[in-house]
């Protein structure tokens, strides 16, 4: 009986090069996905209506703004007609709201690029891009919610127990929402590769 013909030796550049030519071929081929066209929709939707949200906090901050120019004794500005009272009053709650509010806004029009470039929700890879984007853009919404709600509520001063309650609430809220956000997106991510895994599986065991 004639032994088996030996399979060819590979190199780990070789292989990593074939492996990741499979992943990029998984993720860029359609699916046939019927919802496709009303997600899409959807996630416009969303995505402009959170851009103009995020527009709409630039140009009218949380606690508004300064309506004249004020000006110390020694005649250096105090504070500028239409700058936010939040800045000069809770300066490191107003920064990160401004960053948070910064991060979303570019995310939900990175979202929205995405969608008018003419790609398709029914590739892979597209779809993973459009759920990580939103993700980020939710998620800067929610914090720079809560930013805006320290920097506009009376809680500083540690007697106003009410308000350190609701605080916390909101804080509370935007962890949970991180948790299962993150727990979203960990079975979405696995549903996407569970296909891909599962054929390279049959293929590795086809070999041996």
């Amino acid at each position: 009986m004639l032994p088996a013909p030996r399979q060819p030796h590979q190199s780990p550049l070789t292989a990593a090069a074939r492996c990741f030519r499979s992943v990029l071929e998984y993720f860029i081929k359609e699916v046939d996905d019927p919802t496709a066209e009303r997600k899409a929709d959807a996630l416009l939707v969303a995505a402009s209506v959170i851009a103009a949200m995020n527009y709409q906090a630039a140009i009218s901050p949380p606690g508004g703004a300064y309506q004249d120019t004020k000006f110390f004794a020694n005649g250096t500005k105090e504070y500028e007609a239409g700058q936010a009272i939040a800045a000069y009053v809770f300066p490191y709650e107003y920064k990160r709201f401004s960053i948070a509010n910064t991060v979303s806004f570019t995310f939900s029009m990175t979202t929205m690029f995405l969608f008018l470039s003419g790609l398709s929700l029914k590739r892979r890879i597209f779809s993973l891009l459009l759920t990580v984007s939103t993700f980020i853009t939710i998620t800067a919404t929610s914090y720079s919610y809560k930013m805006a709600m320290e920097a506009t509520t009376p809680d500083h001063d540690g007697k106003k127990a009410g308000w350190i309650f609701i605080n916390r609430l909101v804080t509370g809220a935007l962890i949970m929402w991180c948790v299962i956000a993150g727990i979203t997106i960990v079975v979405f991510v696995g549903i996407l590769l569970k296909p891909w895994v599962t054929a390279a599986y049959h293929r590795a065991t086809l070999k041996t």
